[in-house]
């Protein structure tokens, strides 16, 4: 029987998967997929679109199976791509595993810790918080993303930080979270020294649904706790702006365009100096609490855990908050 091979050659086997995979693909696909899209993924990693866009490509190429398609504006997996996904959060999972032992291996001279805070809380608190505890364990890395209540979910669920902090917890939240009560916070409505309310020892609640509102965006939990006290007493507002910072609120209040309500932090400094003035509205201050929030089955690093004990302990709650600059 004749046959092509030639003894001695055998035909070159196919690479396994660990040969034509990186890490780094696995992890863009797993934001592709969470995100639900590669201009979202590529934003949360910082990343080109461009550049996830080539790796998913070159990560098709070396599974030969599309992973993804576009239905309407969003992506999905298709089936190859789930079975890479389910498989991906794993591998992935266990490199946080190895690193967090790793850094057990170290203790504490190293480390980072990743925490994403509401805007307020972001701004006016949190950086001063982390000063101290670097203060306290100068060899850990400390980062600090800030954005409204609907991102700060967002980047808790991707496990993508070790903390969130933020007002009450969320209602069904997708994974099981742990909260742990970590600052109050007092809401106060703020108006202009030349406002008709300004002056007046005694503000209801009706007159100033009566007055034009300056509020924050949707997904604020300063405008969601606002938007409540007015319910409960049924009551309206007439929202004449609506601003996605404290401090161009802080800005169109000084200018007359109307009142709002913000955390008694965020307009400290403008109190203070006599730009702003707080309303004596009955009722008011609003009382509510940030919170500490942390995946469930997250296990944490040590760097996570020194910052837990810190944070537990209390001490850096006199030195916070203190008005420094306009924002």
């Amino acid at each position: 029987m004749e046959t092509n091979s030639r003894p001695g050659r055998e035909r070159p086997s196919r690479p396994g998967l660990e040969q034509l995979v990186t890490v780094h693909q696995l992890r863009l696909l797993v934001a592709v997929a969470d995100r639900g899209g590669v201009s979202r993924a590529a934003e949360s990693l910082g990343l080109s679109q461009p550049a996830v866009s080539h790796q998913l490509r070159t990560l098709r190429e070396a599974i030969e199976a599309p992973l993804v398609e576009t239905v309407g504006r969003r992506v999905h997996l298709t089936a190859a791509g789930q079975v890479l996904y389910d498989h991906a959060r794993l591998i992935l999972a266990e490199f946080e595993a190895a690193g967090i032992a790793l850094d057990e291996l170290r203790g504490l001279r190293s480390g980072i810790l990743r925490v994403v805070g509401d805007t307020t809380v972001g701004t006016y608190v949190l950086p001063d918080v982390l000063g101290l505890f670097r203060h306290e364990y100068p060899a850990i890395g400390v980062r600090l993303d800030v954005g409204n209540r609907q991102h700060v979910l967002a980047r808790l669920v991707a496990n993508e930080v070790d903390f969130a902090i933020g007002g009450r917890p969320w209602e069904d939240p997708p994974i099981p979270l742990v909260a742990r009560p970590f600052l109050a916070n007092e809401l106060i409505a703020i108006a202009s020294p030349r406002h008709p309310l300004a002056a007046a020892q005694r503000v209801a609640l009706k007159q100033l649904a009566g007055e034009p509102f300056i509020t924050r965006e949707p997904g604020s939990g300063t405008r969601e706790t606002a938007e409540e006290a007015f319910r409960r007493a049924h009551l309206s507002v007439r929202p004449v702006m609506e601003l996605a910072s404290n401090g161009a609120i802080k800005r169109a209040v000084a200018q007359d365009l109307g009142y709002s309500i913000v955390s008694r932090y965020a307009a400290a400094l403008e109190l203070s100096l006599g730009l702003l003035v707080e309303l004596r509205v009955d009722g008011f201050p609003l009382r509510r609490e940030w919170h500490l929030f942390h995946a469930r089955d997250k296990r944490l690093s040590p760097a996570a855990k020194a910052f837990l004990g810190f944070v537990g302990e209390g001490r850096w709650r006199d030195n916070v908050g203190r008005p420094l600059a306009t924002d």
